[in-house]
């Protein structure tokens, strides 16, 4: 008997408008594939499934349409009876559960990954494998071997800890390549448009102009990212990649890099050292790709594999899946872990009080502490005020080196009791001034030390008085706001880093964020790149990674003061405010009035430094109270898109 897909019905493939932007690539991938295959298809956003030949109607991401389509829930389950789901989640998360409740209701179900379609055979669902394949519009090299890369290593995906600690820990191999690291936000699905990634045209072109893409799975689960492969090897970029279930055709060795994760890095690294190597593997991937895994085969020959098992098993008789009780069994054994480690679970009400006696006891707190600290400046600044007639009074010395040339940048280090890491500051930014930066200059304030971090840092500029360094030292502590505000003050260079004393710059950093800054538009304020958080145990992470996003930035501060600024839109912001309500989240009150005025600051998607965390930060004193801080912002900032 002829194959269903010989029959003249339209395939209409459904996708959500509301989801992310990726299902809805992988559905206009598929309504490409069938047309090739001379199988007519529309893609499909505002109508449910109705009756008729299910495999006419497939469903791409089950777990975004059908959750989000505007129709009542009996609709919907009503829908998913008349429709073959496409599943693209994988085992472990709240999505794939959703995605099995509707994907359970027809009469099969086809998956991207043999990963995920073991889980769902296991959960007796009909389940066939539908690789993701080669499509034209994917494709912007065409096999040009000549084409010009201008990026070594790129990585694209979704924030989890797995992967920013990843790339944190390999930031020392890194920065000196030209990269392009880009993490989303799931605060909110990823949308065309959107600051946060890569997508469509923009995505594919990026991908011919990479030579290598950096794989990291979301958790522990061996998934092949198959979506994101497919769209480098159609542009010759070699994928260099974890160890991964499922990545047949494709060998290791042959068509792509896999590594485990604790070597990924190095040998990605050791791939962009050896062009001919990585050329013959973009070569032979794309060979396979274009060979066997055309995207109009494969989805025929899964249709047709999914019309067979549907035909072999109808009426009473065909397996029922059993229902999905996975996050009630996980809450279940979460319970009891916690109640097997001693811990209390408190119920709801008591939870309330503790956490208000708990905001209490936080507010009162920060009160205190700012109350002590208001009463020693108040005594230093009277001190001030009697030996130099000047409560602010500032003693300047400077390096030989100031003013041979005008700087292009200014780096402002404010420093108060951290002399001991002041000469790793000022080595990596000297690093940075040879890097192929502008004419970099150094401005250290010190903001009235109680130890001998003044003494350090006259001490380091009279060793690097061949280099352009002011000390400014301040007769009264001030805050850190009031310290950076007057290296700011200070420079007559266009662009000012702020870099506090305990953070060291890669040597890319300057040059970099110069140069973006350089061609932007009058309405960035600034330029910062990913950030490698680190302890005294090593890497700990990315901070400052994520793009400019509003509706991101009112959710918490996520984007860290050390970055390049144009010094002019600076100032006409204010500064950094002193306002106590705020304590240590000055820098975030500083982004939040820019967005307040319609600038932004701009993500350079490269590694450019190095953020150390300690216990003992002011920041870590000022999220005692986070909640007054929250309400000190929304009041100072009421036209931004605050969360209800």
């Amino acid at each position: 008997m002829p194959g269903w897909y010989r029959t003249p019905v339209v395939s209409r493939v459904y996708v959500s408008e509301h989801g992310n932007v990726f299902m809805r690539e992988i559905a206009e991938h598929l309504v490409e594939a069938l047309t090739t295959q001379g199988r007519p298809a529309e893609l499909v956003t505002a109508e449910l499934p109705s009756a008729g030949d299910p495999l006419g109607h497939l469903v791409v991401a089950p777990h975004e349409f059908f959750a989000l389509f505007p129709a009542p829930e009996a609709d919907r389950l009503r829908a998913a009876e008349h429709a073959v789901s496409i599943n693209t989640e994988q085992p472990g998360t709240p999505f794939f559960d959703t995605a099995v409740r509707y994907a359970q209701l027809g009469p099969a179900v086809l998956d991207i990954s043999h990963l995920s379609l073991d889980a769902l055979r296991r959960l007796g669902l009909r389940a066939v494998h539908l690789p993701l394949g080669y499509v034209a519009s994917l494709d912007r090299w065409q096999r040009n071997t000549s084409a010009e890369r201008t990026i070594d290593l790129a990585f694209l995906g979704g924030r989890t800890p797995r992967r920013e600690a990843f790339i944190g820990a390999a930031g020392a191999q890194l920065w000196e390549w030209r990269t392009d690291l880009r993490l989303f936000s799931w605060h909110r699905p990823a949308r065309a448009g959107q600051a946060s990634f890569s997508v469509g045209d923009d995505k594919y072109e990026r991908l011919a102009q990479t030579r290598i893409l950096l794989n990291v799975h979301r958790n522990d689960e061996p998934y092949f990212e198959w979506a994101r492969v497919v769209e480098a090897i159609a542009n010759g970029c070699v994928v260099a990649t974890e160890t991964s279930v499922g990545i047949e055709p494709l060998v290791a060795g042959t068509h792509l890099l896999v590594a485990s994760l604790d070597s990924l890095a190095e040998q990605a690294v050791a791939l962009a050292f050896d062009e001919p190597r990585r050329a013959a593997l973009a070569e032979a991937a794309y060979d396979v790709l274009r060979r066997e895994l055309d995207q109009g085969r494969l989805t025929i020959r899964a249709l047709d594999e999914a019309a067979r098992l549907i035909a072999t098993s109808s009426g009473s008789n065909r397996p029922r899946p059993r229902r999905l009780g996975s996050a009630v069994r996980r809450s279940t054994a979460s319970a009891r872990s916690v109640a097997a480690r001693g811990i209390r679970v408190l119920s709801p009400a008591a939870s309330a009080t503790d956490t208000a006696r708990n905001d209490d006891l936080a507010a009162r707190l920060k009160r205190a502490v700012l109350s002590q600290q208001s009463a020693i400046r108040s005594i230093e600044r009277s001190l001030a005020l009697v030996h130099h007639g000047d409560a602010d009074h500032v003693t300047v010395t400077r390096s030989a080196a100031v003013g041979l040339m005008p700087p292009t940048v200014s780096v402002v280090i404010p420093l108060y009791n951290q002399g001991h890491y002041l000469r790793e500051a000022l080595d990596s930014v000297v690093a940075a001034a040879g890097a192929g930066a502008p004419p970099t200059e150094i401005i250290i304030v010190d903001d009235h030390s109680t130890d001998t971090s003044l003494e350090t840092a006259l001490a380091l500029t009279d060793e690097l008085s061949w280099f352009p360094i002011t000390v400014l030292a301040r007769a009264a502590n001030g805050g850190l706001p009031i310290a950076r505000n007057t290296g700011f003050g200070a420079s007559n260079a266009p662009y000012v880093f702020a870099l506090d004393a305990d953070n060291v710059l890669y040597p890319n950093g300057l040059r970099l964020l110069a140069a973006h800054l350089d061609r932007a538009p009058s309405d960035v304020l600034a330029a910062y790149g990913l950030l490698e958080r680190f302890d005294e145990s090593g890497s700990v992470g990315l901070t400052s990674h994520l793009p400019w996003d509003v509706d991101l930035l009112v959710h918490g501060a996520y984007i860290d003061a050390m970055a390049m600024f144009r010094r002019e839109v600076w100032r006409s912001l204010g500064g950094y405010t002193s306002h106590d309500g705020i304590y240590g989240w000055e820098d975030y009150d500083l982004w939040l009035t820019a967005a307040e005025h319609g600038l932004r600051a701009d993500l350079v998607t490269s590694i450019v430094g190095r953020y150390r965390e300690q216990a003992g930060s002011m920041r870590r004193i000022s999220d005692i109270d986070m909640a007054s801080n929250f309400v000190t912002l929304r009041e100072r900032h009421p036209r931004l898109p605050w969360p209800s």
